[in-house]
């Protein structure tokens, strides 16, 4: 399974308390045979959160995440298109994912995600508590 990370759960992955949680959560999907992607998109909101650290450990990051996943994304304008089209059911990480056929979004969010029909959302927040 195409698996797509998004920036809100890789945030958790490194600032959370419940990171460890999220830790095993995501060994168990990669034991599964599950594959891992994001996108740049992904990456520079990631960086963004994380503005108070150096540019030592961000580029620290970004080898973790390229070791982490199979392929990073670019961000283009058929992904904008469709996140524009479909503005109130998904986000421009949600639209990437569709775009480059993933079959499931990974978000930690408080706030609920609704699943489309070609791309379901498994939200850690409710999952780790």
């Amino acid at each position: 399974m195409k698996v797509y990370l998004t920036s809100s759960l890789l945030l958790t992955l490194l600032r959370s308390s419940r990171k460890l949680k999220i830790q095993k959560l995501l060994l168990e999907a990669l034991d599964s045979h599950q594959r891992f992607f994001t996108s740049s998109f992904s990456i520079h909101l990631l960086l963004q959160g994380l503005e108070d650290i150096d540019v030592i450990k961000k580029k620290q990051i970004l080898g973790f995440l390229e070791d982490l996943t199979d392929t990073i994304f670019e961000l283009d304008t058929e992904s904008l298109r469709t996140q524009i089209l479909m503005s109130e059911t998904c986000d421009l990480e949600m639209a990437i994912a569709l775009k480059e056929g993933m079959e499931e979004v990974f978000v930690d969010l408080e706030r609920e995600v609704t699943s489309l029909p070609l791309l379901v959302v498994r939200n850690f927040f409710g999952e780790t508590k």
